[in-house]
């Protein structure tokens, strides 16, 4: 599954469903871990962080192009607005 955000895109706290289904052949998999692969230069655009909140507190993500993170399917998280870029 693909979110992009662009002038204006967030997307709120939430957490990522455990189970999914394959859209392909409706087979149930597990997703415990979530990847967040950023595509654009950090000062490209504005705002767009990810933020995940886990037992150590609040941390906020904004990476090169290119660079990834992963972290437990189970932690709050959200992206910040894009307000320009």
């Amino acid at each position: 599954m693909f979110n992009r955000y662009a002038g204006g895109g967030t997307y709120g706290n939430h957490i990522d469903n455990a189970i999914q289904r394959d859209r392909l052949t409706g087979d149930r998999l597990r997703t415990d871990v979530s990847v967040t692969v950023f595509l654009s230069e950090p000062e490209d655009y504005v705002g767009g962080e990810l933020i995940v909140e886990d037992t150590y507190g609040s941390h906020e993500v904004k990476l090169p192009a290119g660079d990834a993170i992963v972290y437990p399917s189970t932690s709050l998280h959200r992206v910040e607005p894009v307000t320009s870029g």
